[in-house]
């Protein structure tokens, strides 16, 4: 059987309107059909004309996707109760298709972010667009639905920096629970949305706003333009407070002066998968692997919430407990009232991590085990996303340089005294030197009390001497800092020694039998 030259007119030809047949038959020249057949092809994805030049196949190629885009939008702001009703009449039919039905028209959209690289709930390149119920993947060439979320099971949204790339990158983790969900995730119920995007415009690409009142407007961003201003305002339509990643909250010790806000996260694994730790004021993040995982400050156990575990001092295990609430038939038991406790366990940290980590987790103590509350919504859709982690990343680059300060807490220390100090010691030094100065005891009672009282004194002092051998103040306990030494080694050290007193108990020998 011969195909026809003319597949798009002809399919539509079989249901057309039988009242309406008279447009079909004024295409009645073959070069008129033809014509606009190519249109059809040219408006919902079809194959170049092969009889069509070079130049003319590239433009197709090209501008193919931006043409199926300006129709989809098209006949979503302009649907009509006929197509709704035709929705209905689909879904109560029923189909075998995996992908979700999003023909509701009034389901408007908002924002529409083109051809990103996501990795959940679809791994491929998609046009990404915020409606007013749902998010939307899109494929760009084919304008087929991958998946669409629904806005309302979203809990929580970050962004913070790739680490890892050659490039700078931001990446985008949104949640629908701070916990996994059990079972495998599917594009209609997924555990996770992550996409990213290149900080620096690697190409050229537009961006659409839609409003009720006009058409949609589009705004280009030019190669080589920073992007970080285009995620904050497609982040900004969804009614959930944006967390984002900042060095001014936590940084690494591994960070350098170009890390920038990278430094809010250390390198770990969890089980076999390489990943990132990224620590917020309100909690720690376990991002850019799948599954990621929140845990919130309140949510972490009063007692070792955050605990770590280092057998050389070179590396650690970071170890988060979380309590879960207990289900409904444990809720009657009082030994599982208060639910139990899970561990998570995430090895490889280098070793130098444990002193900032430390230090976040003492901030932070008192907020432990008060339960978390959902993230606070936004007052309004549409404006900018509230920034809870402190000074706001704008205006940087993922590898510019945070303002943190460079200030120890341990510098105190080390301070020059000032004058009101010098004047303070030298009275307390006069004072003692008239103590000591004084009439002697004459009975010596008081002599062996004076001495029991400094003995004790002593003691004292010996403890706390030792309670201040503390990690800040002592670099040398510190993890990692003193060098670890082979078996080989010590066994060549305890040889030494070995023969230097064998050796010199020889000597000594010798002169007494001389």
């Amino acid at each position: 059987m011969m195909s026809s030259s003319t597949p798009y007119l002809d399919a539509l030809s079989k249901h057309f309107p039988a009242e309406c047949s008279s447009i079909i038959d004024s295409l009645s020249s073959e070069h008129a059909r033809s014509t606009v057949d190519t249109l059809f092809a040219f408006a919902f994805g079809g194959d170049c004309p092969t009889d069509m030049s070079a130049l003319g196949q590239l433009g197709w190629a090209r501008d193919q996707p931006a043409a199926m885009r300006a129709i989809q939008d098209l006949a979503v702001q302009k649907g009509t109760k006929r197509g709704r009703a035709a929705s209905t009449d689909e879904e109560g039919v029923g189909s075998n298709s995996k992908r979700p039905k999003t023909t509701d028209v009034d389901d408007r959209p908002i924002f529409t972010l083109p051809s990103i690289s996501t990795t959940s709930p679809v791994r491929k390149k998609v046009d990404i667009t915020i409606h007013e119920k749902t998010i939307r993947f899109i494929n760009p060439s084919s304008r087929v639905v991958e998946a669409s979320i629904s806005i309302s099971n979203i809990s929580r949204t970050f962004l913070v920096p790739t680490r890892g790339k050659a490039k700078q990158h931001w990446t985008v983790v949104m949640l629908s629970s701070d916990v996994p969900g059990k079972g495998r995730a599917t594009t209609s119920n997924p555990h996770q949305i992550i996409f990213g995007l290149d900080a620096i415009s690697a190409s050229k690409f537009d961006t659409t706003s839609y409003s009720s009142s006009s058409t949609p407007s589009t705004s280009t961003v030019a190669k080589g333009e920073e992007t970080l201003s285009v995620l904050h305002e497609f982040l900004a339509h969804l009614p959930i407070s944006l967390l984002e990643a900042s060095a001014t909250v936590f940084r690494s010790a591994c960070a350098t002066s170009k890390s920038g806000h990278c430094a809010a996260g250390i390198d770990a694994y969890f089980a076999a998968k390489p990943g990132t730790l990224w620590f917020f004021d309100s909690g720690i993040l376990w991002g850019e692997s799948k599954p990621c995982e929140f845990w919130a400050v309140g949510d972490l156990v009063p007692k070792d919430g955050i605990r770590m575990i280092s057998a050389t001092g070179r590396t650690c295990s970071v170890i988060l407990g979380r309590k879960i609430s207990p289900s409904g038939e444990e809720q009657n038991d009082k030994e599982n009232a208060e639910g139990d406790i899970l561990e998570t366990e995430f090895s490889m940290v280098d070793g130098r991590e444990q002193d900032p980590i430390n230090a976040w987790a003492r901030q932070r103590k008192h907020l432990f085990g008060k339960g978390s509350a959902p993230p606070p919504p936004k007052a309004a859709s549409g404006k900018k996303a509230t920034i809870e982690e402190g000074p706001s990343i704008g205006g940087n680059t993922a590898t510019n340089g945070p303002a943190w300060d460079d200030s120890d807490s341990d510098d105190e220390d080390y301070e020059i005294a000032s004058s009101e100090d010098i004047d303070n010691s030298s009275s307390s030094d006069s004072e003692a030197s008239d103590v000591g100065s004084g009439s002697q005891p004459d009975d010596g009672s008081e002599e062996e009390d004076n001495r029991g009282s400094d003995a004790n004194d002593g003691e004292e002092s010996g403890e706390e001497s030792e309670e201040e051998l503390q990690e800040a103040h002592h670099p040398l306990l510190r993890p990692g800092a003193m060098l670890r030494m082979s078996k080989a080694t010590i066994n060549a050290v305890v040889d030494m020694v070995n023969e230097d007193w064998i050796e010199g108990s020889e000597e000594e020998d010798e002169l007494d039998d001389s």
